[in-house]
């Protein structure tokens, strides 16, 4: 939340900060400081800082503070009238200058202006600084591109040399340093880097377990003909992990048995990145080098290889899927997802999805149009959304809270799903029927009687967030719920809470009152062992004044009486 600016006669200005890695002299904190002269010559007074620390120029992507501050400006919630920025290559040094001088074009269209602090020029909208500045935005944009010219020729070339350009490493492998006389010395450790601009990194062994599952997934792949399919779930039910302990998928497999680094090669240039644009490379074009001795043979990699090619489905152009639905469309007079599933000259249906957006789409483009269960009413006519809405009234008035599962069980409905498809969801279909919120409330009411039942049958519940007549349970009464429980157990803890059949569980108190301490506390209740000892001592010091005032009193009338018998 940003605090109100005090007037004191200054003019308010943000300041814009963005570090890459590749000069020092562009650091934050001389940026700042080149700013801050600035400002106190002009009489700025500096109100907000947005920094983007460690981030490309090249693109917006990434740089979550220029798009904070481009939704500052433009949401007019900005409390300055002026942008600080050290020089153009601070503000971006954007491939397309348009870019850049689009968004300085949007803080100025704001009514917020953006000041060039190192630059030669005022940025004043004269024809003369436009000229400049458009040079500038070009010579920054130049910059990078020889830049990224001149590193990608130095990776390829160390890469050719045997010296890995970054990464994390395969599965099975780790990173190794090996210093400017070839010596090797310490094994890298995942989020390590090299502290010496002279060593270099090379790929080892990894631990013989690790090993020996890389050549047991090739057997299984090549000499046991498993699919990737099989070989993720085998891999799953034994508890393997992959790299950095996440779980096998059938990418990560593929790509193991693609990497030609389990034979001791190591290929670099697969991919480009370069200026903010990644796209992939020919292979010719490819660096490789013998870094390591191989995990596995030469001849088992190539039998993975050729299998892969084998199982692996070519991307189709859009007029080869159109052709290929066509013909299955002809050969079966229906189309399924298990017929696309297994048709050979076809890709995996989740392809066929994405690129017609869903598979009754892609139906409707060869003339086939997946059946429903009613596509007629009761006059042979097709159905009017009337006649749907009428459908779900007669529903809600046998069952009083219509779900999909009771839809498609009404053999004299279509199935929800046309319901969905006709209004875009079964809750506008039931807003538009009438009995959008009764239905909402009914069945809020009808779960929380299931809840109860299956905890008498002793079975798991599930979250109760609602009250029995459908309203939202307050702060107050999770709070009377508190005390009920106290008042009849004496303690409080979370088991007690989520016992009780009729209250939600302690995780959603835990959410809803700041913790369960809190709500404790809120209650009357001490949790806290250092609260329940300074109670008890509190008590103990009560006890004892008390007692002590009770002797006080017991000796004053023991001597009372034996001045009366004097």
């Amino acid at each position: 939340m940003k605090l109100p600016v005090v007037r004191t006669g200054l003019i308010p200005a943000a300041q814009y900060l963005r570090m890459s890695t590749e000069h020092q002299r562009y650091s934050l904190d001389n940026q700042s400081a080149g700013i801050a002269a600035y400002a106190k010559s002009r009489g700025y007074e500096i109100v907000e800082t947005y920094k983007d620390a460690g981030r490309s120029g090249l693109t917006l992507r990434g740089r979550a503070a220029l798009k904070q501050l481009l939704s500052d400006v433009m949401g007019g919630k900005s409390p300055y009238d002026v942008v600080l920025v050290l020089d153009i290559s601070r503000w971006g040094r954007f491939q397309d200058v348009d870019q850049s001088a689009h968004y300085e074009f949007l803080c100025r269209e704001a009514g917020v202006s953006v000041a060039y602090c190192a630059e030669a020029f005022e940025n004043d909208g004269s024809a003369a600084s436009a000229i400049v500045k458009q040079i500038k935005r070009v010579m920054a944009a130049e910059y990078s591109r020889e830049l990224s010219r001149k590193v990608s020729r130095a990776q390829r070339q160390q890469a050719r040399l045997g010296f890995k350009q970054g990464g994390d490493a395969p599965y099975g492998t780790r990173r190794q340093l090996i210093d400017e006389g070839g010596i090797r010395r310490m094994i890298l450790e995942p989020g390590e880097r090299k502290a010496l601009i002279t060593d270099r990194v090379i790929l080892t062994h990894g631990p013989k377990e690790e090993t020996d599952l890389v050549r047991r997934i090739f057997q299984m792949f090549v000499d046991q003909k498993m699919r990737l399919a099989e070989i993720e779930k085998a891999l799953a039910s034994e508890g393997r992990t992959s790299t950095r302990g996440g779980d096998w998928s059938l990418g990560t497999i593929r790509n193991l048995l693609s990497n030609e680094i389990y034979i001791g090669r190591y290929v670099f240039g697969r991919q480009l990145n370069n200026l903010g644009r990644p796209f992939k490379t020919l292979p010719e074009t490819w660096s490789r080098s013998e870094m390591m001795e191989p995990i596995i043979s030469l001849k088992l990699f190539k039998a993975a290889a050729r299998r892969l090619k084998e199982i692996t489905r070519v991307r189709l152009s859009d007029q080869d899927l159109h052709d290929g639905l066509t013909r299955l469309y002809a050969e079966h007079g229906r189309l399924t997802y298990s017929l696309v599933h297994d048709c050979p000259y076809l890709p995996l249906p989740q392809a066929v999805r994405k690129r017609y957006g869903s598979l009754y789409a892609a139906y409707l483009s060869v003339g086939y149009e997946m059946p429903t269960r009613w596509k007629l009413n009761a006059d042979g006519k097709p159905y009017t959304d009337e006649d749907l809405l009428n459908v779900l009234r007669r529903i809600y008035a046998k069952h009083g809270h219509p779900t999909a599962a009771i839809i498609n069980e009404d053999l004299q409905s279509p199935t929800a799903r046309y319901f969905i498809r006709r209004f875009g969801g079964l809750t506008n279909a039931f807003h538009m029927a009438g009995f959008g919120e009764a239905n909402t409330t009914t069945r809020r009411a009808a779960s929380l009687r299931n809840q109860r039942e299956r905890h008498e049958r002793g079975e798991r519940r599930s979250a109760i967030r609602h009250n029995e007549d459908g309203s939202r349970i307050t702060d107050e009464q999770l709070l009377d719920h508190l005390r009920r429980l106290m008042d009849q157990h004496g303690h409080l803890s979370g088991a007690v809470i989520d016992a009780d059949p009729t209250l939600p569980s302690s995780k959603f108190f835990r959410r809803r009152l700041g913790g369960l301490k809190a709500a404790y506390a809120r209650v009357g209740y001490l949790s806290d062992q250092s609260a329940i000892v300074k109670a008890a001592l509190k008590r103990l010091s009560t006890q004892a004044a008390n007692d002590e005032a009770r002797e006080s009193d017991r000796r004053d009338v023991a001597l009372y009486g034996e001045m009366m018998l004097k």
